[in-house]
């Protein structure tokens, strides 16, 4: 989408960016759990205070904007410390830039993926500290939401996709120095931001590129990973993000927070500095008209002065004596004079950022309370037509006291993902198992500990202004009690890494990734928390991948505990593989599975799967010299919830006392019935049908299963005999 807007030149602040590993983009599960977890070598520069001091000698309007900034940051420094508790919410739109892959591939990576990069967004700005872990800093008080109304007054979900294969200049060297220029001042169709770009005074633009200035995260030099326009350039067509999506999908990277802090009119915590006379900069007094003066005066930092760790005993430091609060949320005070605080904030240049200041709250509201209001009375936020309802959650199978976070993928309904609400939006999600454990929740997206077990249907109904919809997922969730006890093998490597061993498990809807690096315990169980629902008469593909090094062999054996005797019988062993002495490399091997007869329903067993190096491994072993890892096989006999409700079965009465009906789409003929208890275990059954009727009344009070068949069709519901 293009539009012409008029075309002005305003200050960049340009973020140049670390050597970081090369990242997937297939996200991971959030793992921030320390300060560290995000501590990189930097080699970085920015071109803010120069380009913006050129802007203020020569562009009158720009500095006139700025003017009129500065005296509203001055009139807010009395409450500096001071949020409300409203949650100020600005609408975005991420225009992702691809060279013409398919939906998913490359650069064009998917709408969940640029919805997660949001999500990580919001993650920093709001501390959200079950992800994030222990952090100090402050909530800011402020999301960033992709639009849910386009500029034509239609449905959208933020999300622009533009295809520069045609764009020789991108194509070959991204935007920058090398490619595609950011934003001409003509009337030509030829730079980034005036291919596809929304109306800049109503959404905030962020454009998502893969390189900058020829380079991005997998060049292994010194490299731009991002830049913003600082809030004097509201409104007009330069404004707006740019950033790699090697940053924008890796969850421990802090670039895309640090560019929003940009945007929001927030220096570097070194502004003002000179690196080569030691003079200490503070926030930048002409930038803000006032010193942000809960982070300290500080030279910025370099890969020379990082020291060993985010909690260096090297200070760089101008004022030792600094000890103020600096977050008025804990009354929490880090200074001690000899702890660099500025290490922390987002807006240094350090790999240890995790947090925000109550001062850098009181900028970045102003910013966008007063400079950047317009987003505040955008439609972009407003829902055109009832919510179309849909979700999605972490698992579908789990066990007793498992976390289960449930995600609104609705349309029609914005989504921060950090459950603040929006005006006149309201969620209900009700979780029942049919056996008298219910769960309810007002929330967005809300994370559930089932304390029972049962297959709950959830139901998640949503009002906008445009009036309810509800959307009903039948067996949605199966929680289980916890799986049987089986043997703990250990690992004599003592956290070694050989550079062998399991990459990647695969068995049909499971898919794990690993490393060779075994963990203390040279274990993992991750039977709750990665696991798979199969049917017990159909056959499912085994798929692992190791690695081998010279001289030594690697043994790898998965086994599958089908009768949940928490042992591992020799007839229960799926694939045995072994590659020999200087045969290095990466393996894969396959195989296909099929549930035995006897294999025990409805219940998570343990599938092992465990390497040893230069032997076969024990299942039990101990002191063995690689990883073993379990993971959760649930057999069944349910079809999916589509395949069922493609039939149209019905039951009836469900709670039953004494008859059950069966109804089937268009009169089909029930020719067998089974009846499974809840373990699993076969309580009725005939292949005599004389009637949709059947007497249950013998059965005892409980949930159970239904297996029918009609030709060759089989379908399983359940009901629960009162």
């Amino acid at each position: 989408m293009k539009h012409n807007y008029l075309k002005a030149i305003v200050m960049i602040a340009l973020f140049a960016s670390f050597n970081m590993n090369a990242q997937t983009l297939t996200p991971i599960a959030p793992t921030l759990t320390s300060q560290d977890a995000n501590q990189q070598n930097f080699n970085e520069f920015c071109g803010a205070d120069s380009l913006h001091n050129e802007k203020m000698k020569n562009d009158p309007q720009y500095k006139e904007r700025h003017e009129k900034m500065k005296l509203a940051i001055k009139n807010a420094a009395s409450k500096k410390f001071v949020a409300s508790n409203d949650i100020l919410q600005v609408p975005v739109v991420v225009h992702v830039m691809h060279k013409g892959e398919e939906l998913g591939v490359g650069n064009n990576i998917s709408d969940e993926n640029v919805k997660l990069g949001i999500q990580y967004l919001n993650n920093y700005w709001r501390k959200r500290t079950e992800i994030l872990g222990v952090v100090e800093g402050v909530d800011m008080k402020i999301e960033f939401i992709l639009a849910i109304q386009d500029e034509a007054g239609n449905t959208t979900n933020g999300i622009e996709r533009v295809d520069m294969s045609g764009v020789a200049a991108y194509v070959e060297g991204g935007v920058g120095e090398g490619g595609l220029k950011d934003y001409n001042n003509d009337q030509e169709i030829n730079s980034l931001k005036e291919y596809s770009i929304w109306d800049p005074t109503k959404y905030y633009n962020v454009w998502i590129v893969d390189e900058i200035d020829n380079k991005n995260c997998y060049t292994g030099v010194s490299y731009t990973v991002g830049y913003a326009y600082y809030a004097s350039s509201h409104g007009n067509p330069n404004d707006g993000t740019v950033v790699l999506i090697c940053a924008y999908l890796n969850e421990s990277s802090t670039t895309f927070a640090h560019e929003m802090g940009h945007a929001l009119n927030l220096p570097h915590t070194f502004d003002g500095d000179n690196p080569d006379t030691g003079t200490c900069g503070d926030d930048n007094l002409e930038l803000l008209g006032a010193a942000i003066d809960d982070t300290p005066s500080h030279v910025r930092t370099s890969a020379l002065d990082l020291g060993s760790g985010c909690e260096s005993n090297v200070s760089n430091e101008c004022d030792l004596t600094f000890d103020q609060v600096i977050n008025p949320d804990t009354n929490f005070s880090r200074n001690s004079g000899t702890v660099q605080d500025h290490r922390f904030n987002f807006m240094d240049y350090s790999g240890c950022r995790n947090e925000f200041t109550g001062g850098q709250r009181a900028v970045s509201n102003t910013a966008l309370t007063v400079t950047r209001a317009s987003y505040l009375t955008s439609a972009a936020l407003t829902p055109i037509a009832t919510a179309v309802v849909d979700f999605s959650s972490t698992a579908t199978l789990g066990c007793i006291d498992q976390q289960v976070l449930f995600t609104d993928a609705s349309t029609n309904v914005p989504n921060s993902y950090t459950n603040s609400g929006y005006d006149n939006i309201s969620f209900v999600w009700t979780f029942d198992n049919g056996a008298g454990s219910t769960y309810t929740s007002s929330q967005q997206n809300p994370s559930i500990t089932f304390e029972n077990a049962g297959s709950y249907d959830v139901t998640l109904q949503i009002t906008n202004l445009q009036g309810t919809s509800t959307r009903t997922k039948q067996n949605n969730v199966i929680i289980n009690p916890s799986p049987s006890a089986v043997c703990t093998p250990t690992s004599s490597n003592n956290n070694a890494n050989f550079g062998t061993g399991v990459t990647s498990v695969s068995f049909n809807t499971l898919s794990n990734l690993t490393n060779t690096f075994v963990p203390a315990s040279g274990f993992v169980d991750f039977r709750c928390s990665k696991n798979t629902l199969i049917n017990a008469s159909t056959s499912y593909e085994l798929q692992v991948i190791y690695q081998s090094i010279d001289d030594f062999s690697q043994h790898t054996e998965v086994w599958i505990d089908w009768d949940n005797s928490g042992t591992f019988e020799a007839n229960e062993r799926v694939l045995e593989t072994n590659v020999e002495t200087d045969n290095a490399g990466s393996h894969t091997f396959t195989t296909t599975v099929t549930p035995p007869a006897n294999a025990t329903l409805n219940t998570v067993l343990t599938m092992r799967v465990i390497s040893n190096m230069n032997s076969s491994p024990v299942v039990c072993n101990q002191n063995f010299a690689g990883r073993a890892d379990d993971y959760g096989v649930y057999v069944s006999t349910t079809l999916g919830n589509e395949a069922v409700s493609a039939l149209q079965l019905k039951i009836y009465p469900n709670p039953v006392q004494d008859e059950l009906t069966i109804t089937l789409q268009n009169n089909a003929v029930i020719s067998a019935y089974e009846i499974y208890d809840i373990t699993g275990k076969r309580v009725m059954g005939s292949t005599q049908i004389t009637s949709n009727r059947i007497q249950v009344s013998e059965l005892s009070k409980g949930m159970y299963f239904m297996k029918i068949k009609a030709g060759k069709l089989e379908m399983v519901s359940k009901f629960i005999k009162k």
